[in-house]
């Protein structure tokens, strides 16, 4: 369900008092609903938090953003009190860009940092190669999602419903296929990096090269399968994600 307090986050169960904060961000066109399931797998310690991104979910009708450099600030502004308590950041495929980013944009800041950045099936942000996604024709862009296999294809195969869709997940591929590198200094937190090793849209040296982005503690974890990983292994996901919250949690009270 939306969260009636702000508009750009999804929760999909109460948080418990001594929670941090698991603010995710979904793979391009996704919206917070990406993350339900976790719902069932994490501790009560950890609250949940789906971001919805304009032009999609319940934020159907807003006009979405096309540049990295409006929407990050504009989630900082939108997030500022989610922020304030320990939170960490986590991003699925393309949401991994916007949530280092969104990171590196509160440390410009003098804001408080996540307490640990977890990254999903992208490339580390030196290596991403330029493409044009989001210029596709319709039906190239169906074929592309669909290879990917994280659109459901009752969404792909029906027009309508994908007009609906549509808009947002050009939306997402605009930001990153326009987006260009800032110059600046590694991120200070602790950054985890989940792959598989039959992933066709990145490979395991394009992930191992998230070490470069932090001086902090770097951890790679490979698994077997392709880019349905994120779905097929779930609760080893989840679980891994819970421990590395709760390990960091206990060193940072």
């Amino acid at each position: 369900m939306t969260d009636p307090r702000n508009p750009w986050l999804a929760r999909f169960r109460p948080a418990g008092d001594g929670a941090i904060r698991l603010i995710c961000f979904p793979h391009a066109g996704g919206g917070g609903a990406t993350f339900r399931d976790w719902a069932d797998d994490l501790p009560p310690e950890i609250d949940l938090c789906g971001v919805r991104f304009p032009a999609r979910e319940s934020r159907l009708r807003e006009k979405p953003y096309l540049r990295m450099d409006e929407l990050v600030p504009a989630l900082a502004e939108g997030l500022a009190d989610d922020l304030a308590r320990p939170y960490a950041l986590l991003g699925y495929c393309s949401g991994a860009l916007v949530a280092w980013e969104l990171a590196a944009f509160l440390a410009r800041s003098g804001r408080r940092p996540p307490e640990l950045l977890a990254v999903f099936a992208f490339p580390a942000p030196a290596l991403i190669e330029p493409t044009l996604v989001h210029r596709l024709p319709t039906e190239q862009l169906t074929a592309h999602l669909r290879g990917l296999g994280v659109i459901p294809d009752a969404i792909l195969a029906d027009p309508g419903l994908f007009s609906m869709f549509e808009t947002g997940v050009r939306a997402d591929y605009e930001v990153f296929e326009t987006w260009t590198r800032r110059a600046e200094p590694p991120l200070t937190v602790p950054v985890t990096v989940f792959g598989a090793a039959a992933d066709p849209s990145v490979t395991v040296p394009e992930l191992a090269a998230w070490r470069a982005e932090t001086s902090g503690e770097f951890t790679l974890r490979v698994l077997a399968g392709d880019h349905s990983f994120f779905t097929a292994s779930r609760r080893r996901l989840t679980g891994s994600v819970a421990a590395d919250l709760l390990a960091v949690r206990a060193v940072n009270r």
